[in-house]
């Protein structure tokens, strides 16, 4: 989304892209950004947003604005207002009893062409036309190259603009439609949606890591004046948020890696240095680490950095799955460590080993406030669940063969974030990360009443969608013109992966429910729960159709 000019009052229009949002993270949303419209201010937001204070500032903003006229809006057609639920209703039952009428209709049309292939596709053609014609009046063959490319609409309400942009992430169009947005409209804020971790994971690695990624600590030294100390911090620590750490630092000679968890050698109340990396043949990861310094009494773990440079990465400690099943068999834990780990700059570093090497008593001490940390983090349990969750669904397989044919994906995101920053625009990203969308599938796929009630109600809203499809107002995207228009822009390469991957992706997903659906039947044809005689292939069919029903 590209909002102009800088106030974010549509969240009606931006809630079916970003369903299932936060609610408390969605008011901010509902509050203007500038602070001459009652809003905390561009500058102020952007920071909130980079520093995880987004409800801290729409707390702040709601309360400024208790005491102002609220500004006037025009009823929206992507919700209700809070002064007319009764007619919202009404409307919903209204549209409830469209759907109804639309779908029968549309399901007597199809059944009555089912076995007419002539008047089939003579229907087809009609409404092939019928769309084409459509679209003419509305196609601007300049409009890309002066002011918006086609795949963007614009909506204005009471004086807030937006840019929506419509992209298909393996299409060379969308980047340049995105570059196109930025540059002609001049937005104050831009949102993309894709949460922070996914778009770390595409960013440049000289980006990386930012300061606010960065642990500040003091170190002291004896009879030197406190020396403040920029560390990585593990993507663990963000569990021992405000927790004060003050302590010695020592350095076991026995055990340079902190590999060894007996209580021989008692650590408690200290910070360990270790070296980086591990001893041939032996596994030694930033967890394993910190697992064993707990188990010894230590207080955090302080890891020099072998090189002068910090990695690229926003937050360290991930490793292998692989790996992380390893150290779980060997700590007997799947959660995260107990203490945290900071990851030190090579000087600073050098400096604090020196002095924890010397045999003289123990003169150096640091002290630290561990860091909120809203950046995504994930248990090995969770990890598992995940894994299998998208190697079963097919998503993993789909993604793999795209990435064998080197095709860029989401390169759109990357575009955005920077002009963003080129131009001196906050960004943001307004999506949920895999954590939170994980959680959410789980709950809608769950067979509730509840759950079982709103898949109906979307397939009964399938014709309508389809009509809004194909005939789109104005003040919408046209989803199938934008996606004709990005496929035109697919190179040999990119069909051919889409194609395959799509294929291999669609067959696995079959074969699974297969399965699933073969071991259901036979397991109800087994204990006489269908009557004797039923076929079984006809009761197998009839499940995976059900379980495609369920999740539409």
């Amino acid at each position: 989304f590209w909002l102009k000019p800088s106030s974010v009052y549509c969240i009606e229009f931006v809630r079916p892209v970003c369903d299932g949002a936060d609610l408390r993270a969605m008011a901010m949303m509902r509050q203007p950004l500038r602070a001459d419209a009652g809003g905390p201010g561009i500058a102020d937001a952007a920071a909130a947003v980079e520093g995880g204070r987004a409800l801290d500032v729409a707390s702040e903003s709601a309360a400024q604005r208790q005491h102002q006229q609220p500004l006037s809006r025009r009823p929206s057609v992507f919700g209700p207002e809070r002064s007319s639920w009764s007619s919202f209703r009404r409307s919903q039952l209204l549209v409830f009893a469209l759907d109804i009428s639309a779908s029968v209709l549309f399901g007597g049309l199809l059944w009555l062409c089912r076995a007419s292939l002539p008047a089939l596709v003579a229907i087809f053609s009609a409404l092939a036309i019928t769309v084409v014609l459509w679209r003419l009046p509305c196609f601007d063959p300049t409009r890309g190259s002066s002011t918006i490319p086609y795949t963007c609409e614009f909506v204005a309400i009471d004086g807030r603009e937006v840019f929506l942009v419509a992209t298909l992430h393996i299409a060379p169009r969308a980047p340049k439609d995105v570059e196109t947005v930025i540059a002609n409209t001049q937005p104050d804020i831009v949102m993309i949606e894709l949460d922070e971790e996914r778009l770390d994971d595409m960013r440049e690695a000289d980006s990386l890591p930012r300061e606010s990624d960065l642990q500040p600590i003091k170190v002291t030294f004896s009879d030197q004046e406190p020396v403040t100390l920029l560390a990585q911090r593990a993507y663990w620590n963000g569990e021992h948020a405000r927790t004060i750490v003050s302590a010695e630092v020592t350095f076991d000679e026995s055990d340079p890696y902190c590999l060894s968890d007996s209580q021989l050698s008692p650590l408690v109340g200290k910070c360990v240095m270790a070296l980086p990396g591990r001893p041939p043949q032996q596994l030694a990861t930033g967890a394993l680490k910190a697992h064993n310094a707990a188990r010894r009494g230590g207080s955090a773990v302080l890891v020099v950095n072998p090189r002068n440079t910090l990695p690229p990465v926003p937050r360290i400690g991930f490793s292998s799955l692989l790996d992380d099943l390893r150290v779980a068999f060997r700590t007997r834990r799947c959660g995260y460590p107990e203490i945290p780990l900071l990851f030190l700059p090579k000087d600073g570093g050098d400096q604090l080993m020196a002095a924890c090497r010397r045999n003289s008593p123990p003169t150096v001490r640091v002290e630290f406030e561990v860091l909120c940390d809203g950046y995504p983090r994930r248990t090995l349990r969770r990890r598992l669940c995940q894994c299998i969750a998208l190697a079963l669904s097919g998503i993993a397989l789909l993604y793999g063969i795209i990435e064998c044919f080197a095709v860029d994906t989401g390169e759109e995101f990357l575009v955005a974030a920077a002009a963003a920053a080129s131009q001196g625009i906050p960004c943001a990203c307004i999506d949920v990360d895999i954590d939170r969308l994980c959680s959410r599938l789980g709950a809608a796929l769950a067979p509730t009443p509840c759950n079982i009630c709103r898949a109906l109600r979307a397939w009964l809203a399938f014709p309508r969608i389809l009509f809004q499809a194909l005939f789109p107002c104005r003040g919408r995207v046209d989803v199938l013109g934008s996606t004709i228009l990005h496929m035109l822009s697919f190179r040999t390469r990119t069909w051919l992966a889409m194609l395959l991957a799509g294929t291999c992706a669609g067959g696995f997903v079959g074969i699974i429910l297969a399965i699933f659906s073969r071991g259901a039947a036979g397991a109800a044809a087994d204990t006489g729960v269908v009557p004797a005689g039923t076929d079984a292939a006809a009761l197998q069919g009839y499940i995976m159709l059900a379980l495609e029903l369920r999740a539409p």
